[in-house]
């Protein structure tokens, strides 16, 4: 169904109807206003008085603290927004004579009238789903647009004309509420739609999280915010469950998550975790950039399990040559040929995410196997020796002589060291341990060649190391820690804070190690490989999922390539597939560029999202022998000449180039407004304008250029110019108009 963005014509009201009307709304939204600081202070008060209390000396008591005072700072937290937030947006006048008011969070005067609904409570949906084809019991819908606690303006919809003129209601209208919020400039970070989700994304919104729910869509389709509304929209449905176990929402990059973060707390919510993917390594591993397409195909594919698992015993150091064991005036010597197969089975046992099975859940089994290894040799000697050993080690005083033996120190130091993920992966990556060796038979040798060219190239890890780091995490599992204490994390403890309220207590979400999310949202899931999806799914073996992309944008070459697959792998065999289909984002000038370029991409042109608007600036290609100097000049004319966000979007070869001129210009530019990128880290982000400089060599970069040159050209809002030397081709060229630099 494609919406009507602009309500249909209404007739003239009468003069001052709208501002009689914005003057009532005003004052019902000062009583909003009034009222939800007052629930803020009365949380403040009783979180201030919960910290000042002393409990008991029991750990219970100060546990049953603490978890009150959580819950009353949530409870602040909620009720807490900006300036710049709208509390109330909306308005439903129904055909039974009630109305009621929408909003970010639900309120109750002193009295018990509701006078504001929460936008995700069953009351509020036809506010987002009434139609005049299906008025779903509303006469007239109105939109607000707030800033703080002021109104500034009011847009109606009569949504079924017999009932508002039954009921003498009118039609004051503005400029169009969804028209009026695609027109305003862009910021640093994205602004939720909660005031003007429509119809067919609050559908996807809504759904119930069982399965895997697919939201896929061209770009500007605004499948990232819709999967955002729906974590908010699944923590208000079943509080317990999402926010007891939390939600993690997983993006492409650090510029993404960081675009993106505001979204759920502007809309009340804390209990999720946002993380780019490159989050996912071990603590302190330092992560930059993407390998190839090619690299990372190879680097993403199941066959890397079996090059981790068959890494594992070769970084172990080897076994010295001989240890003696001397107890009782009898000494044997343990040789490592003796040793090696005792180990060797160890390691056969050692299984990614199954309990009980990692390396380092296997160290006291080590120990005991190589204690028990060590008293059978010596028995033999002192047998041997013509002695009667003892029949059982304990109380033998055996254990006690191999603590105090340096030989015996040495050697179970280097019989189950102590391992960590990135030292584990760098033994391979720097050569140490060859991967020709460790890889032969899993992987064909231009593979092998492929990988270990791009390790030796490499300063740092890449994006496509992180699944590697994480699967060798996986095999090492936690290492146990002898002083850990008392787990506060037991779900079944409960506070009562006001009446009614009976959650779970709260763990910790943010915690590294953490692996049991209630519900996981991947986004650009396209540019996943099977290894990352392996890496994500562990954080979440028991969640319902929300998966975003578009296979039109993706940034890699190798499976899977259908949604049904992606499901398969992390573990879920209900799919469900919502695709969006119209553009939000883009004016229809640019999406007849973008048309251009999805078909040299191999794409169906059709599969391009319709715009919702057009009228905009025809795109411009503006040539030059000087791709940097145009560039910036473009830059500096547009920043000086308009409000909002500005691109500069160009392939790695011209990235050094265009960030030290930018940086030399200094204060010339705010950074606030101005990003310079590659197109994969422009995925998922809007802009006013974008400046794409050499095109073609984005286009030639590699495997999927032409997939990021449509990435590219659909992140601007308003304008879109490409910058290219005089004799450059590239797809959408034709449809741009051309004028020298």
């Amino acid at each position: 169904m494609t919406p009507d963005p602009a309500p249909a014509p209404q007739p003239s009201p009468p003069a001052g109807a709208k501002r009689a009307a914005m003057d009532d709304e005003q004052e019902h939204l000062a009583r909003i206003h009034d009222r939800v600081e007052q629930m803020r202070r009365k949380a403040d008060d009783r979180l201030a008085a919960t910290v000042a209390d002393r409990p008991g000396s029991t750990f219970q008591a100060v546990f049953e603290r603490d978890v009150t005072a959580h819950h009353h700072a949530a409870r602040s937290a909620r009720y807490t927004f900006g300036d710049v937030e709208s509390l109330a947006f909306g308005r439903l006048d129904l055909t039974d004579g009630d109305h009621l008011h929408v909003g970010r969070v639900s309120v109750v005067d002193d009295d018990g009238d509701v006078i504001l609904v929460d936008w995700r409570a069953p009351a509020a949906a036809p506010f987002y789903q009434a139609t005049a084809a299906r008025p779903l019991g509303v006469a007239r819908r109105r939109t607000l647009t707030t800033k703080g606690q002021v109104l500034r303006d009011l847009d109606d919809e009569l949504v079924d004309h017999d009932a508002a003129e039954r009921l003498g209601l009118e039609a004051v209208t503005g400029q169009g509420a969804l028209l009026a919020a695609l027109a305003r400039s862009r910021s640093s970070t994205m602004r939720d739609i909660v005031a003007t989700i429509q119809a067919d994304q609050d559908r996807i919104v809504r759904t119930p999280a069982a399965g895997t729910l697919v939201v896929t869509g061209g770009p500007g389709t605004g499948k990232t915010v819709v999967a955002l509304h729906r974590v908010a929209y699944l923590l208000y449905q079943d509080r317990d469950r999402f926010e007891g176990r939390g939600v993690l929402v997983v993006g492409p990059s650090r510029a993404f998550t960081e675009y993106t973060a505001r979204v759920l707390p502007a809309l009340g919510e804390d209990r999720a975790v946002q993380r780019p993917l490159g989050s996912l390594a071990p603590r302190g591993a330092s992560i930059r950039g993407w390998d190839t397409a090619s690299v990372a195909a190879v680097k993403g594919q199941l066959q890397m399990t079996e090059v981790c698992q068959a890494l594992l015993p070769r970084v172990l150091p080897p076994l010295p040559s001989s240890t003696r064991v001397a107890f009782d005036g009898t000494t044997a010597r343990v040789t490592a040929a003796d040793l090696d197969p005792v180990r060797q089975r160890l390691l056969d046992g050692v299984v990614p995410d199954r309990h009980g099975s990692s390396y380092h859940d296997r160290s006291a089994g080590a120990e005991e196997s190589l204690r028990a290894a060590l008293w059978r040799a010596w028995r033999t000697a002192h047998r041997a020796a013509g002695e009667d050993p003892p029949h059982e080690r304990a109380g033998s005083g055996f254990d006690g002589a191999l603590d105090d033996a340096a030989e015996v120190t040495m050697l179970r130091r280097c019989f189950w060291p102590d391992l960590q993920a990135e030292d584990v992966l760098r033994e391979v990556a720097t050569g140490r341990v060859p991967l020709a060796e460790v890889a032969d038979g899993i992987l064909p040798p231009d593979a092998i060649e492929a990988v270990a060219g791009a390790w030796e190239r490499a300063g740092d890890w890449t994006i496509d190391d992180v699944a590697l780091l994480d699967e060798i995490a996986a095999l090492l599992g936690t290492r146990p820690d002898p002083k850990a204490g008392r787990r506060t994390d037991d779900p079944g403890l409960r506070v009562t804070g006001d009446p009614g309220d009976d959650r779970p207590t709260p763990v910790d979400i943010e915690a590294d190690g953490y692996r049991d999310f209630a519900h996981v949202v991947v986004d650009e899931a396209q540019d996943l490989t099977p290894m990352q999806w392996r890496a994500v799914a562990r954080r979440g073996p028991y969640a319902s999922w929300t998966v975003v992309g578009d296979l039109a944008q993706r940034s890699r070459v190798s499976e899977p390539s259908n949604w049904e697959a992606i499901a398969g792998l992390i573990g879920r065999r209900r799919v469900a597939i919502e695709r969006l289909t119209i553009n939000y984002r883009t004016p229809a000038e640019i999406v007849d560029v973008a048309r251009d370029v999805l078909a040299a991409a191999g794409h169906d042109p059709d599969d391009t999202p319709t715009s919702v608007r057009s009228g905009g600036d025809t795109p411009e290609v503006v040539t030059t022998d000087d791709t940097t100097a145009t560039a910036l000049a473009l830059v500096r004319d547009t920043l000086g000449a308009e409000d909002g966000t500005l691109a500069v979007i160009a392939p790695t070869s011209e990235l050094p180039g265009l960030t030290d001129a930018f940086t030399a210009a200094g204060e010339a530019f705010d950074p606030d407004r101005i990003r310079v990128l590659h197109p994969r880290t422009a995925k998922g982000l809007e802009f006013d304008d974008v400046v794409i400089v050499a095109p073609d060599r984005i286009v030639a970069e590699d495997e999927v250029g032409t997939h990021q040159l449509y990435v590219a050209v659909t992140r601007a809002t308003r304008r879109v110019r490409f910058v290219a030397a005089p004799d450059a081709t590239f797809p959408g060229r034709s449809r741009c108009e051309v004028r020298p630099g």
